[in-house]
């Protein structure tokens, strides 16, 4: 249920537009009077915030985002509550979001490596914070209107300095699309899921679509538990063909059987573009020369050698009287 906060104050925040709504959080664009400036306020509503465990959560989500300081996540100013409602402070990113540069379309190679370079060290700065993200999917990953990738929305993240259970074991969270087949069982989760939802979106954007999909959520998850990983150049056959390796080993259904941190896919990445040389493209025969201009004919004017013969006659006429 989306509660209309536009026109309310919380404390020196002034709510100007609503930009998104999910399960148990509204993200309203919102003017900061004290620092002269436009912020996305990330809301519990009041419907929400009258209920202990979500209010205790989202508390939990604040005081994690406030510790998380790295260039490409999603930077929290302030958090607080006001008129019985909590919030978060956090940069306005206004250059919108990962799944809209993949509108089932492949991305190109270069712009794959920048989002993948940018993330991965997001999230092993997250993982060395003890946080795991846990909801990674195109949606959370967000550019700023200069281009700055970040990785946001840390609302079911679980952060192992807290002492505050987010969900009871077995339980799901995330996003189905993206999560791993540990995920899909309710187990535990290590930074290793992470690393499988990066290789979900990897595949993703360097093929235009899903690795796994079904017409229900439990068949997608089966996908995820049983299905073997799909070969990225069935779908875009010019790819480096070293991509089908590192993509496999993302999607591992083992754990142990994946890279060891985000930052490890990404060399692993990076090494395969730097290593690929396409096949030079055959040479094109050269252009025939352009044709020589034609050659302009001189005619010569008869007319004139008649009157050059005239003239001779006369003249040696005129020779013949004159010496006779």
């Amino acid at each position: 249920m989306a509660t209309d906060l536009i026109g309310t104050k919380l404390d020196q925040y002034f709510l100007l537009s609503r930009i998104g709504a999910g399960g148990a959080s509204e993200v309203y664009r919102a003017h900061d009077a004290q620092n002269d400036r436009f912020v996305a306020l990330k809301v519990l509503p009041p419907h929400l915030a009258a209920q202990d465990e979500h209010r205790r959560r989202f508390n939990r989500e604040a005081q994690m985002a406030a510790r998380l300081d790295h260039p490409h996540i999603l930077p929290a100013f302030s958090h607080g509550e006001a008129a019985g409602i909590p919030y978060i402070a956090m940069k306005l990113v206004e250059g919108g979001t990962l799944d809209a540069f993949v509108p089932e379309s492949p991305l190109p190679l270069p712009f794959v490596a920048r989002v993948l370079a940018a993330i991965a060290d997001a999230l092993d700065y997250a993982h060395q914070q003890g946080v795991i993200h846990r909801d990674l999917k195109p949606e959370n990953i967000l550019f700023d209107v200069e281009g700055t990738i970040y990785l946001g929305d840390f609302g079911v993240a679980d952060d192992r300095a807290s002492e505050v259970a987010l969900v009871e074991s077995g339980d799901f969270v995330g996003t189905v699309a993206y999560s791993s087949p540990e995920q899909c069982r309710g187990e535990p989760l290590t930074a290793s899921a992470d690393i499988y939802s990066l290789g979900v979106i990897l595949f993703e954007i360097i093929t235009g679509r899903q690795p796994f999909t079904g017409p229900t959520p439990l068949a997608v998850m089966h996908q995820h538990l049983s299905a073997p990983s799909p070969n990225p150049l069935d779908d875009r056959p010019n790819l480096p063909p070293g991509l089908t390796d590192v993509l496999r080993t993302a999607l591992a259904k083992e754990p142990s059987d994946r890279y060891r941190s985000a930052g490890a896919l990404n060399a692993a990445f990076q090494r395969t573009l730097r290593d690929f040389s396409p096949a030079p493209l055959a040479a094109e025969p050269a252009a025939p020369p352009p044709p020589a201009p034609p050659r302009r004919r001189i005619s010569f004017p008869f007319w004139l050698l008649s009157v050059m013969i005239v003239v001779m006659l006369v003249a040696a006429l005129v020779v013949l009287v004159a010496t006779s």
